[in-house]
């Protein structure tokens, strides 16, 4: 009975270590929310001010910061008193003009209504697609203890809804083609998520997504461009220029904020030069490594871990709350019994610490102020090495 609970994935004490966690999250942050002192939602103010744009008639003015800078001043006046006031520290809108359809629906409704529509919806999403990798209430516990949750909800990111959405990609992979391949051009929203999938499908030779993906992503921009006017697109490129200029360049953002290797580097020193090519030499082998995972004879669930923790190490921008993919690898991972013999660590073990480096290096961040990504990263690939070092255990179908 042991040995079966052992290999199902099942762990009493997993489960109520994400309880703690998850209850002293609630417990710190709820009453900061209610009162209105924990000042949520920033980054949705800025997705909901370029909504209004878009409904007003004038969504390329969305990529024009100054501009854009007034309206989320009317919703948070109290930024300009902030430490970091907004006119020094920009939240520019930087989103392809696909996502317009998407903030041009929340912005119909009034903020702090679509706030928390939009917050319950990611949730949604991600409760959902944790319950249909790992239908466990375990796995539940331990997606929403993470401390990626709690940073994305906080300021209203769409990391979440990405990493939901990349979640359902990789449940519908082999038996949905055709639905993994429109999934696929819809998270163009978020272009860093999707970069290393390509070379993986590719690779795999899993041809009726590609092609559905690449038909589907020209029909979603020119609709996009039909209803928003083309002048997004010239928009949209100024203001990733600008964004690139802004976190990669100058360090306008805070180097601890970018969770990649590039960040890391620039955060001990390093120059821009150096440290970008340090990053795609790192970048370079993370995808040769995913690709490898993926061509090998180990089961899905250690190819989609592997995948989700590559496309982290690949991109040189992502932050504290794009973590939750991390997360998501170790749901996974549940999903993957180890070897009864030659194994390093028992299942459990493993997945105890790559949980509790996920927590404690989370919340370790808004303290100490230093870039854990990498180090999260590492923890997983650790993980999934002993997975494909073991022995006797043999490949499965995919999901979905």
């Amino acid at each position: 009975m042991a040995r079966g609970t052992e290999r199902s994935g099942y762990d009493r004490a997993l489960a109520i270590a994400s309880l703690i966690v998850l209850s002293f999250t609630l417990y710190c942050v709820v009453p900061k929310v209610v009162d209105g002192t924990g000042a949520t939602g920033l980054d949705f103010s800025c997705f909901w001010s370029a909504g209004k744009m878009a409904l007003d008639g004038h969504a390329a003015t969305a990529y024009d910061w100054p501009q854009l800078r007034q309206l989320i001043l009317q919703i948070h006046p109290s930024l300009n008193l902030a430490p970091y006031p907004v006119y020094e520290v920009p939240i520019p809108f930087f989103y392809p003009p696909v996502f317009f359809f998407l903030a041009g629906l929340l912005a119909l409704l009034p903020y702090p209504t679509a706030f928390w529509i939009w917050s319950s919806a990611k949730l949604l999403c991600w409760a959902l697609v944790v319950s249909a990798i790992r239908p466990r209430f375990a796995a539940l516990l331990v997606a929403f203890a993470v401390p990626a949750v709690l940073y994305d909800f906080i300021v209203g990111q769409s990391s979440l809804l990405a990493a939901s959405l990349l979640g359902v990609i990789l449940l519908t992979l082999d038996r949905r083609p055709i639905v993994s391949g429109f999934l696929i051009a819809l998270l163009i929203f978020k272009p860093q998520y999707g970069v290393l999938l390509p070379l993986v499908l590719i690779a795999t030779g899993r041809w009726v997504v590609v092609i559905t993906a690449s038909l589907v992503i020209p029909v979603l921009m020119l609709l996009a461009g039909l209803t928003f006017g083309w002048g997004t697109f010239e928009g949209f490129r100024e203001a990733a220029v600008f964004a690139t200029t802004q976190f990669h360049l100058t360090g306008t953002l805070a180097w601890y904020k970018l969770q990649s290797v590039y960040g890391v580097l620039r955060f001990a020193g390093f120059g821009y030069g150096s440290a970008m090519a340090l990053h795609i030499a790192v970048a370079a082998a993370a995808a040769m490594w995913g690709v490898i995972i993926w061509r090998r004879n180990v089961s899905f669930a250690v190819k989609a871990a592997s995948l989700l923790v590559a496309t982290l190490l690949v991109s040189p921008y992502f932050a504290i709350y794009d973590t939750a993919i991390l997360a998501l690898a170790l749901i996974f991972l549940m999903n993957e019994p180890m070897a009864e013999h030659g194994s390093l660590l028992s299942n459990r073990s493993e997945l105890r610490i790559g949980f509790g480096v996920l927590v404690l290096a989370g919340f370790t961040y808004p303290v100490a102020l230093v870039p854990v990504g990498p180090f999260m990263c590492a923890t997983v690939i650790a993980m999934i090495w002993i997975r494909c070092r073991q022995p006797g255990v043999k490949s499965d179908l995919a999901y979905g």
